[in-house]
């Protein structure tokens, strides 16, 4: 594969989270994502995923060429979008003095995380389970949607996506979601624990379960944006930062916030 971003060592890590979310987001949502030279765009239309429409990628490290090609895209009136710029630092004040030059404004900066796969793992949780029909998501549904978690219907028919939950006293009382399209690759796309079980290695058990359950089908490594409650979570459990991206959006949404 030819690294389109040769300033980021781990460019495929990008890769991986990049078609896995957006493959999610197409399965449940119906949303798109298309390559419009160098950048990504994804269309989020009315899903219930962002205060946002459009989410711009910075697929180069060509600032002139990236925002060349954003501002030329045509964007309806009225819709809003942030731009992710991807770089090999934690921080960097002179990408973010680069975009302000271009009208756009600083939000965030997220990681990307990652762990290369033993052959093999011992430890697999026997409270975890595999969703796979429809009777077991919705079972554990009825839990998870107390705080507005759910396993979609839908994506049980995908053979890239898997959903995953952990039972306490026979009731889901967390669950996590992995994707599986990108070769060789997983991305954990979503973990959470109902509030009241927290603190109970549930979420451990959870991630040592699709360890186990992702070696076993062959991957080599596993890549997650982590929350910032699960970070600890995935450091203890050996998980390393291997790139960073940060959002930015037009300084003139500010106006209407």
């Amino acid at each position: 594969m030819i690294n389109p971003r040769p300033d980021i060592e781990h460019w495929w890590a990008a890769e991986a989270m990049i078609a896995s979310y957006n493959h999610v987001y197409k399965v449940t949502y119906k949303t798109s994502y298309e390559v419009h030279g160098p950048i990504g765009i994804s269309r989020y239309d009315g899903a219930p995923i962002a205060s946002f429409q459009y989410e711009f990628l910075a697929l180069s490290a060509d600032t002139k060429r990236v925002m060349d090609a954003l501002l030329s895209y045509p964007i309806p009136e009225n819709k809003r979008y942030i731009l992710d710029v991807f770089h090999q630092q934690p921080s960097s004040l002179s990408l973010k003095e680069l975009y302000a030059r271009y009208s756009h404004e600083f939000i965030r900066t997220g990681v990307i995380l990652g762990l290369d796969l033993p052959a093999k793992t011992n430890t697999i949780p026997a409270n975890v389970f595999r969703a796979t029909t429809i009777q077991q998501a919705e079972t554990a549904n009825h839990s998870l949607t107390r705080e507005g978690e759910r396993i979609h219907v839908q994506t049980l028919r995908d053979k890239h996506i898997h959903s995953f939950y952990v039972e306490v006293d026979g009731e889901a009382v967390g669950w996590l979601q992995l994707v599986t399209i990108h070769p060789g690759v997983g991305y954990i796309n979503q973990l959470y624990v109902l509030e009241a079980h927290r603190k109970k290695k549930l979420g451990t058990a959870l991630v040592q379960h699709v360890h186990a359950y992702a070696a076993e089908i062959g991957l080599k490594q596993l890549v997650l944006v982590p929350t910032n409650l699960a970070i600890h979570l995935y450091r203890r459990l050996g998980y390393r930062p291997l790139l960073y991206f940060s959002a930015f959006r037009p300084m003139e949404e500010t106006l209407s916030d």
